[in-house]
């Protein structure tokens, strides 16, 4: 399985985010949502069976964080910022992923989670 998003796909995303948030690089939520980000957020998506990751945001260092979108986000871009829930919006309104509710087994509780389009998928 290919891990790296296609060049063409790849850019067809950085012109929906951009259709539907401004140029990129762009601040939202106090957040820089950068070309890097978003190829990272597809990647990481798009290497799971079900294309979806719960987003386990947290204001915290990378080892205080529940695996999942977020962490995995801290982990490849060498950060502890909490960004997965606010990439995951930016993303959802280019209608590059979606963002679902689903109840995490351990816990019993309702959490977001973030799922790529098929459309997105390669």
């Amino acid at each position: 399985m290919q891990t790296e998003v296609p060049a063409e796909l790849l850019l067809e995303a950085y012109a929906a985010v951009e259709k539907s948030g401004g140029r990129l690089p762009f601040e939202c939520r106090g957040i820089q949502i950068t070309k890097d980000l978003i190829k990272t957020v597809m990647e990481l998506l798009n290497t799971e069976d079900n294309k979806v990751l719960p987003q386990h945001s947290a204001n915290a260092v990378v080892e205080k964080t529940q695996d999942g979108l977020d962490r995995r986000i801290k982990e490849r871009m060498g950060s502890d910022l909490r960004t997965a829930n606010i990439v995951s919006d930016v993303m959802a309104r280019a209608g590059i992923v979606q963002v679902i509710r689903g109840i995490n087994p351990a816990t019993g509780r309702e959490v977001k989670g973030t799922r790529l389009r098929k459309a997105w998928r390669w």
